[in-house]
């Protein structure tokens, strides 16, 4: 459930939930809310909209870091769950953007450890050529 508060909270490292592959797949499909009711979750992408473009996870959606803090809880607002995902093992972007959205309300945040490479490697599928999701092409969030 996302918290929407009017200031931020403070994170640490230890704050951050890592999950490989196949775990946060089974993370974001678990039902989850009451009565077993799945929780909308979503794929976040923090890189730059050049880096999404040339290879992202498949309906990841495209917030890039600086954008974050603005657009966070708009772009997001609707999802229960997000995970974030870098480059590879070495990214501090993911890190970095999974702390922003703790401290601007989010609860459900995990980072997906080895980012975009660890994917790749266990044999998931990589979009490319697809252009960066803007805000305004977002279906409205649910009331």
């Amino acid at each position: 459930m996302v918290s929407l508060h009017g200031c931020a909270r403070s994170t640490s490292d230890r704050d951050l939930s890592y999950v490989d592959p196949f775990r946060a797949v089974e993370v974001m499909n678990a039902p989850q809310g009451a009565f077993g009711k799945s929780i909308d979750a979503a794929w976040v992408d923090p890189r730059p909209e050049r880096e999404f473009s040339q290879g992202h996870i498949p309906g990841a959606i495209n917030l890039p870091f600086p954008r974050m803090t603005d657009e966070g809880n708009l772009v997001l607002g609707r999802y229960g769950i997000i995970v974030i995902y870098g480059s590879d093992f070495q990214d501090i972007l993911a890190v970095a953007a999974s702390k922003r959205l703790m401290e601007i309300g989010f609860d459900s945040v995990y980072t997906l450890q080895g980012g975009l490479k660890a994917w790749r490697d266990a044999g998931n599928p990589v979009q490319a050529d697809t252009p960066a999701v803007a805000p305004a092409d977002l279906p409205a969030a649910n009331p």
